[in-house]
């Protein structure tokens, strides 16, 4: 599965290079023109001098002495020859990046910019599962339990995720014994944990019952800011894919299991539609349920 991603994000970077966009900011007496710029990701950004003596600082900002914790840093060398180009910089990493005019009080003065880095590559809520540190059971169950082609397609999903630990704390040769039957409880399992939708955090109330894809309902729970689902916590809410969200949670969510009466077997017999009719004439079902 990883392997299928990064060959996936590599032929993502390929269409990039070849849709690549670059885009023009001057810079002047105390000013970048367009201060403010989105791009997409793999867009190149040059820097023109109107005139004066200037540079791209994106490392310490030059006001406040505090780092402006960009994606990624970057600066250049002034110059002062008009027309020239100041800086040129390949923007590849997805963020919002600040920056300004580090040469005497040009910062000061207002001669600051920001540039909004849009990503490009598509996301699903299988690549964040795949991409988490805290999530290889859950990887390995939905991959084993066939779901990951089902849960990369258009969606909306809002998938409510157990991390390792939750996995971890169910009782000794649980999550074995599940992976002996993939397809079958395991699937169902896992489809208990998925809404078809896009739940973010913000939509979810106190009371509010969510279908599964399992066809089963999931209670959301509010109180002093804490959000649980069921018997799990939410420990990270809206991590937002092209697809979906994925909310981090602490506990495995297990479906209730439907009872079987005496009366169900009798209601769901082709044999024996007389005694189903006498059983209710008689109003002996609720009894005997």
């Amino acid at each position: 599965m990883k392997k299928q991603i990064l060959f996936t994000m590599m032929l993502l970077m390929i269409s990039i290079a070849f849709t690549q966009t670059t885009h023009i900011i001057n810079a002047g007496s105390f000013y970048y023109t367009p201060s403010s710029l989105t791009i997409n990701q793999g867009d190149i950004v040059e820097w023109v001098n109107d005139g004066g003596l200037h540079d791209v600082n994106g490392v310490i900002n030059s006001v406040t002495d505090e780092p402006f914790n960009n994606p990624e840093s970057f600066s250049s060398n002034p110059t002062n020859i008009v027309g020239a180009i100041i800086y040129t910089h390949e923007f590849t990493i997805p963020g919002v990046y600040n920056y300004d005019c580090s040469v005497g009080a040009h910062a000061a003065a207002g001669m600051v910019g920001q540039i909004t880095v849009e990503s490009t590559t598509p996301t699903t809520v299988v690549d964040i599962i795949v991409g988490s540190e805290n999530h290889n059971t859950l990887e390995a169950a939905v991959i084993a339990a066939e779901l990951a082609d089902d849960l990369s397609g258009d969606g909306p999903f809002t998938v409510f995720a157990p991390t390792d630990d939750a996995f971890n704390a169910l009782p000794a040769g649980t999550v074995e014994a599940l992976l002996e039957d993939p397809t079958g409880d395991l699937a169902n399992i896992l489809l208990h944990h998925v809404h078809a939708g896009n739940a973010l955090s913000t939509d979810l109330s106190d009371g509010m019952m969510i279908t599964t894809l399992l066809g089963t309902e999931l209670t959301v729970s509010i109180m002093d800011g804490s959000v649980m689902i069921d018997n799990a916590m939410v420990t990270v809410a809206d991590l937002e894919a092209d697809n979906g969200v994925v909310h981090v949670i602490d506990a495995i969510l297990i479906p209730e299991e439907e009872s079987t009466t005496v009366v169900d077997i009798i209601v769901g017999s082709e044999n024996h539609n007389t005694l189903e009719a006498a059983v209710i004439a008689a109003e002996l079902a609720d009894d005997l349920s």
